[in-house]
């Protein structure tokens, strides 16, 4: 019996397959960490607009309503890098998993091909096994035949 001929492919597609899904786990983990730090930004700013109201209320000096102004400012900015980050670890993600689905791909095709090899083999091997059947039966019939006829 010969074996099956993309055997090695098969098994580097598999490793392949394999280095890929960790690869699309890492990603995903890095798009769940920014949409995190998102919401952590989220809350501090509500924070800060809290605290920023109540002091409001009772009167800002112009220098304090100018420092609180410009760290409102950072925060804007922070809110928009951290959105940033997350559009391109959700971009980075899903390339990850394009690229696994197709290697996924790949490796169930050669998979079916192996299996449609083995299932070759079974029948080769089975119509084997038919023939030598059939050929110790009428060896034997000969034999039998061999002794009625004495």
């Amino acid at each position: 019996m010969r074996p099956f001929a993309l055997g090695s492919l098969l098994e580097l597609t598999e490793r392949h397959a394999e280095a890929r899904s960790r690869a699309v786990k890492l990603a995903h983990g890095v798009w769940l960490r920014a949409r995190g730090r998102q919401v952590q930004l989220a809350t501090l700013r509500d924070a800060h607009v809290k605290e920023l109201a109540g002091r409001l209320r009772g009167g800002v000096a112009a220098a304090q309503l100018q420092e609180m102004n410009r760290l409102q400012h950072a925060q804007a900015a922070e809110m928009h890098a951290a959105q940033a980050a997350i559009d391109a670890a959700h971009r980075d993600w899903q390339a990850r998993l394009a690229e696994w689905l197709e290697v996924e791909q790949r490796l169930k095709a050669l998979r079916l091909l192996q299996q449609r090899h083995l299932a070759q083999l079974a029948v080769q091997q089975k119509r084997v096994e038919q023939r030598q059947h059939d050929e110790l039966v009428e060896l034997a019939h000969r034999r039998d035949a061999g002794r009625w006829g004495r």
